[in-house]
């Protein structure tokens, strides 16, 4: 399945420009860009959803807590 999308002439210019020196073609770097950033927003909605489901069901901790945790000392305040 081939679809189209329209890029700014500046960034062609920049994925033309980068991919004369390698291997890679445009579409693959366009592809794999796609795949990279659909990977991440995957990954954080399912934190996201593991941390409300956390705070749901009472697993959380104050900032005193975290600081104690953590080591950290008083902080000053701005």
């Amino acid at each position: 399945m081939n679809h189209a999308i329209e890029l700014p002439q500046s960034l062609l210019n920049r994925l033309n420009k980068f991919t004369a020196g390698t291997r890679a073609t445009p579409t693959s770097i366009v592809k794999q860009a796609v795949k990279d950033r659909l990977d991440y927003e995957e990954w954080l909605l399912a934190e996201v959803d593991a941390g409300l489901a956390d705070a749901d069901t009472g697993r959380v901790h104050s900032a005193d807590e975290v600081k104690k945790m953590l080591g950290v000392k008083n902080v000053k305040k701005r």
